[in-house]
């Protein structure tokens, strides 16, 4: 009976395992679009083990830097066009625009705005989509910026002006510095010192009465003598963000009022930094190095009245000629946050720790296949290795089956013990145990003391049959003690068996699992050697997918064998513990009746 139950047991547990495997394999991550084979999740930390940025930042574009070390550019189109990114809930699908796209270099730079970045979060993310070769473009520069910015230079040209990739299209029409030597982010523009300027032409969507911000990466490699980064003025009405010596420097006249601000703010020579300078109408002048806040000052001057032409490193005259590298040049209509420009430096500079990249994930009929290339590998095994696998997971569906049933046996078993132990030391004469009334279940002491009962009985004693006998007890000869213990003995070995069956399954999985498992990856190894023999050719992409296949099988012979293991270990642990009650029990209840039933016939 208990056989059949346990079989019965083992093949419920194997179609369990079955249904189990299937929907693992199946039911991996949700997929975007089913076009689109590849996908990364790039994670966005903004704590303070990340990029630092305490703020919540709305529409906030992010730097995405890809290459050789992070992203495989032989999965994906030549020019990018099939690069998408998808929000954190892999349903919204996110504006972007490619600054430049190297797959020969191995190096590419995209923009995307991000509708949310929370502050002192590190939960966020954003999905990277790619592999679709029929892909077209989908990048969109214009709306990878929020409306704010009224001007945004990337200076990814290598000749010509300078062109705006916000919204509003203000690209330069004259410049004469260099284009396409390396920035801070991509490609920069530089100035010789020497007259060279960029002029934007006035326009009325350059306009800072509500505010203004100008940011951009700097590198200087001298002092400056008075050159002017940024001007916007017609005579003397205008605005001016200058370099004196190495402090910069802001002016503003409206007409009515003038103001130039201390030098109080020092650019470090040598290498790129991040300089951002914020204006509030009638209000508030920042300046911000390195996205931290250097200097403050107060203006009543109004921004409204400030028009012209705008110019980047001079004058119209060609005079106040800045010498050094600009890079990513914003200009917004808006005093930003000082959160914002903080979030702007965390996220560009070439220390940037705001994104990180996740493993790339492969999708197989629209479902997510996790890395690791699961796909490639099943795809891959070999005949021997199914046969090996095949009987590995029947090894391991009969051991999970015994573990699962032995571990319920053992349990009901203490249990059983403990209830049948509480009515058995309440009574003070041991065979008078009232087992008519409470029925014990799964208890091996009760069937040993059953047994015990049963051999008392046949030798005529008659001391078990009648609990409420009168108080002249049935005397136990030392002959019918000696005939008890054989039978208490015999019981106990009967109990020993019971809770030890099965488990040479157990033991096979464990030394068995493994040496299988290895039998599948030599055999697998010599037919992949064997093949390429045949072919009389050699290279990794042949190799590899039959390795991988090979070493599969011993990877399930240890998923075999180190559960196997530790249930093993549990389970004997638990059969020793049983095992000594009833050993102790034996001895006691032979002792107990002979105290009390035992005489000299």
């Amino acid at each position: 009976m208990g056989q059949a139950r346990l079989g019965k047991t083992m093949w419920l547990s194997l179609a369990m395992m079955l249904v189990t495997w299937a929907v693992l394999v199946s039911g991996a991550h949700a997929w975007w679009n089913e076009e689109w084979q590849y996908r990364k999740k790039v994670s966005l930390n903004t704590t303070g083990a990340g990029a630092d940025i305490q703020q919540n930042l709305m529409e906030f574009p992010v730097l995405i830097r890809l290459h050789s070390g992070n992203f495989d550019f032989t999965r994906v189109k030549e020019n990018g066009e099939d690069l998408r990114f998808v929000s954190g809930d892999d349903t919204t699908l996110l504006k972007y625009h490619i600054e430049s796209f190297d797959s020969i270099d191995e190096i590419a730079l995209v923009w995307v705005k991000v509708p949310a970045l929370s502050g002192s979060a590190a939960q966020e993310a954003v999905w990277l989509y790619y592999g679709n070769e029929n892909a077209v473009a989908g990048g969109d520069s214009k709306s990878s910026f929020d409306a704010v910015y009224q001007a945004v230079y990337h200076f990814n040209e290598f000749e010509g002006t300078p062109q705006d990739s916000a919204s509003f299209a203000m690209h330069s029409t004259e410049y004469t510095g260099g284009l396409g030597l390396a920035g801070a982010i991509g490609n920069g523009a530089t100035f010789s010192g020497a007259g060279n300027v960029m002029r934007v032409p006035e326009n009325p969507a350059f306009n800072f009465s509500t505010g203004f911000t100008f940011s951009t990466w700097i590198k200087m490699y001298q002092s400056q003598e008075d050159a002017w980064l940024f001007s916007r003025r017609v005579g003397d009405v205008g605005l001016v963000l200058g370099i004196r010596g190495a402090n910069v420097v802001v002016q503003v006249n409206d007409g009515d009022q003038f103001l130039v601000t201390d030098d109080a703010a020092e650019l470090p020579l040598e290498g790129w930094h991040h300089l951002a300078i914020t204006i509030a109408p009638k209000g508030e002048i920042a300046i911000y190095i390195d996205g931290s806040q250097v200097h403050t000052a107060h203006t009543e001057a109004s921004l409204a009245n400030i028009t012209g032409d705008i110019r980047v490193g001079g004058d119209a005259l060609g005079g106040h000629s800045f010498a050094g590298d600009l890079d990513e040049v914003r200009i917004s209509g808006i005093a930003r946050s000082p959160g914002w420009i903080r979030g702007i430096f965390a996220s560009q500079g070439a220390g940037a720790q705001l994104c990180s990249y996740g493993i790339e994930e492969i999708s197989e009929g629209g479902s997510g296949m996790p890395v690791f290339y699961l796909a490639t590998i099943f795809k891959n095994i070999t005949l021997d290795g199914l046969v090996v696998i095949g009987l590995l997971l029947l090894l391991a569906a009969c051991s999970w089956v015994i573990m699962l049933s032995k571990g319920f046996f053992l349990w009901a078993t203490a249990r059983g013990d403990r209830q049948f132990l509480e009515s058995y030391n309440q009574t003070q004469d041991p065979v008078a145990v009232d087992t008519g009334t409470k029925k014990i279940n799964g208890s091996g002491i009760f069937r040993i003391y059953e047994a015990g009962c049963r051999s008392l009985n046949l030798q005529n004693t008659k001391v078990c049959e009648n609990p409420d006998a009168p108080p002249e007890k049935a005397l136990v000869s030392p002959k019918m003690i000696e005939t008890l213990k054989a039978t208490l003995e015999k019981g106990l070995i009967d109990e020993s068996k019971r809770m030890n069956s099965w488990l040479v399954v157990l033991t096979m999985s464990i030394s068995g699992g493994p040496f299988l498992g290895l039998l599948g990856t030599v055999w697998g190894v010599m037919n992949t050697f064997a093949a390429m023999a045949e072919a009389g050719e050699a290279n990794i992409m042949a190799i590899a997918p039959g390795v991988a296949s090979a070493l599969s099988t011993t990877v399930f012979g240890l998923i075999v064998a180190i559960p196997a293991l530790f249930g093993y270990s549990y389970l004997v642990s638990r059969i020793r513990d049983i095992t000594a009650d009833n050993t102790v029990f034996v001895d006691q209840f032979a002792l107990r009746v002979d105290a009390v039933h035992g005489g000299e016939s």
